[in-house]
């Protein structure tokens, strides 16, 4: 048997004692449920940069960073954060009622923690063929999470908000399990918010259904500790003329991850993936995304753009993979990287996986440094070389920006864009 990493075994070290803390206890299956997550990640560990998803993001400073977390708990959000119509709070990775917004729900939509989810009989599964690893671990350790389900062609108007905020005081890490459904001609727009104070391990994991013609507006604000590992796994499946979107916004983290696999089952569905990242110091940023094309007549697209400072590190890998039966498909990706310094770097890896003949897909990665000619332009005009800098920059993000349907979420990154740009 091969050794484990040591903050793996680590993990495996506290399942027991942690064990007896878990929500679902009272079940057997979910205590099995929990075991077969367990030994799943034994076999396989952390990942590593041997694996092929994962060679460009080294998560080894974790055990030293994260492994014996210690710190003051969390009690209360930024009393600035975005502001929903609902909201669901989770801290240190437990639900909040208290701080949570949820009374006067609209009739078609139901919102509930993890925990209340698992008393009123819902059903978690772990896939037998899941190859990974975080998400066995997430199934061994997730202690909270959500569960919303927007009812058969209701539409609701206003932003679900989910926040979370995350400290070093929680010991075995944030491991919530979400799931979100939307039945036949459903809409939601909702927003996660996630930022921490100090040192921890944040590992999501949320299953997204979406149903015929039903459509979902997901936006992300990944505002973690800059001592913090932020690694979120989201699984996504569309059904005929279902619109899945998807922006997420990153600005924190130690080393973060975004990883997201969209499953198109019908025709005339849409997935759209976007987003833009900001990093300076040492942050490491991770886009990981899978469009799969099951069958015929449907669209999908992949657009992200990051601005890298000081000696940040920004990587995209996008695949879009169409099955040989899914013909008359439309895939599109890029990925856009500006370096504001000479040790800034970004791999960016797309790739097109394509086994019909009747598509139409197009990929593309660029990277580079503030235009120079653009730069005097603005100069030669009165503009000092900061505020024009910032002006490139801005109009650098701003079309990828400009894809947010929805004006207060375009508003309000907008202005944390703003406000990162005044700390360079």
């Amino acid at each position: 048997m091969k050794s484990l990493s040591a903050l793996a075994q680590n993990y495996i070290d506290r399942f027991e004692t942690a064990l007896e803390t878990l929500p679902g206890q009272s079940s057997r299956s979910i205590s099995e449920l929990r075991k077969a997550g367990l030994e799943k990640f034994a076999v396989q560990d952390f990942p590593n940069k041997r694996v092929e998803e994962w060679r460009f993001t080294n998560l080894s400073s974790m055990t030293k960073d994260v492994a014996n977390e210690d710190g003051a708990g969390v009690s209360a959000l930024t009393p600035s954060l975005f502001e929903t119509d609902y909201e669901i709070v989770f801290i240190d990775g437990l639900f909040s009622e208290e701080q949570s917004k949820l009374d006067g729900l609209p009739n078609g939509l139901s919102i509930s923690s993890f925990v209340d989810a698992l008393e009123n009989g819902a059903v978690f599964s772990l896939n037998s063929e899941e190859e990974r690893s975080l998400i066995a671990l997430n199934t061994a350790f997730m202690q909270d999470g959500f569960c919303i389900h927007v009812g058969e062609k209701t539409k609701i108007d206003g932003i679900v908000g989910i926040k979370f905020k995350n400290s070093g005081a929680i010991k075995n890490g944030a491991h919530l399990r979400n799931r979100i459904t939307l039945d036949t001609g459903a809409a939601l727009t909702l927003i996660e918010l996630h930022e921490g104070d100090g040192s921890y391990f944040s590992n999501p994991v949320s299953h997204i259904s979406i149903g015929e013609g039903a459509r979902l507006d997901h936006y992300k604000l990944q505002n973690e500790s800059v001592s913090a590992y932020h690694l979120a796994l989201t699984d996504v499946e569309v059904q005929k003329q279902g619109i899945y979107k998807n922006f997420s916004f990153s600005v924190g983290g130690k080393i973060s991850r975004n990883e997201l696999k969209t499953v198109i089952l019908g025709s005339d569905a849409e997935s759209h993936l976007d987003g833009a990242y900001l990093m300076r110091g040492d942050q490491h940023c991770d886009t990981t995304t899978l469009t799969e094309h099951k069958v015929p007549k449907n669209i999908s697209n992949q657009t992200y753009k990051g601005v890298l400072d000081d000696k940040a590190h920004g990587v995209f890998q996008g695949k879009i993979h169409i099955a040989p039966d899914a013909q008359q498909v439309a895939g599109d990706q890029l990925s856009k990287a500006l370096l504001l310094s000479d040790y800034a770097a970004v791999d960016c890896k797309p790739e097109l996986e394509i086994y019909a003949d009747d598509v139409k897909c197009s990929h593309g990665a660029t990277s580079g440094e503030l235009d120079d000619d653009a730069l005097f332009y603005l100069q030669a005009r009165g503009i000092p070389e900061l505020e024009a800098r910032k002006i490139l920059i801005e109009a650098f993000l701003g079309d990828v920006l400009l894809s947010i349907d929805n004006e207060k979420v375009r508003e309000y990154f907008s202005t944390r864009s703003a406000h990162w740009l005044k700390q360079s």
